[in-house]
């Protein structure tokens, strides 16, 4: 049996972490398909281009056509784009996208640091996003003779 219906965020949301002089802004979005969440990806980067990481995940679509991407963005592979990634399908969320800056504070988190701090800051903004369940529609047009 197919799922005819998806959980997504109905708006933006945004959250903050301060964790041993480092500064974690979260920004996540609701993305319709893999260009959209590009282009928030873009958006994001250009906005915070002096920060030291703009690491990312998304999840577009369901099932058989799922689209995941992941990024570190120069920090220790598996430790910012795998945790956000995590927060997503951890809510059950789809069509989004979840950017997270940082801006170094001198200080090294280590991997479980970094761990907790991308996954942490990621799953809140989640929380405090305003989530809804939309469902698959098709348009159909029917003609018969009288």
């Amino acid at each position: 049996m197919i799922d005819d219906s998806f959980k997504t965020l109905v708006a933006p949301s945004m959250a903050e972490l301060k964790e041993k002089g480092s500064r974690f802004i979260a920004y996540a979005a609701f993305a319709a398909n893999k260009e959209e969440a590009e282009n928030i990806i873009a958006h994001i980067s250009k906005k915070y281009y002096d920060a030291t990481h703009n690491c990312f995940a998304y999840r577009i679509g369901m099932g058989a056509s799922e689209i995941s991407r992941v990024s570190d963005d120069g920090e220790p592979s598996g430790t910012a784009g795998k945790p956000i990634l995590q927060a997503i399908t951890g809510h059950g969320l789809t069509h989004v996208v979840l950017v997270v800056t940082r801006y170094f504070g001198g200080t090294k988190l280590g991997t479980g640091g970094l761990v907790r701090a991308y996954g942490g800051v990621a799953a809140q903004a989640l929380a405090d996003a305003r989530i809804e369940t939309r469902y698959l529609k098709n348009a159909v047009r029917i003609s018969c003779s009288y």
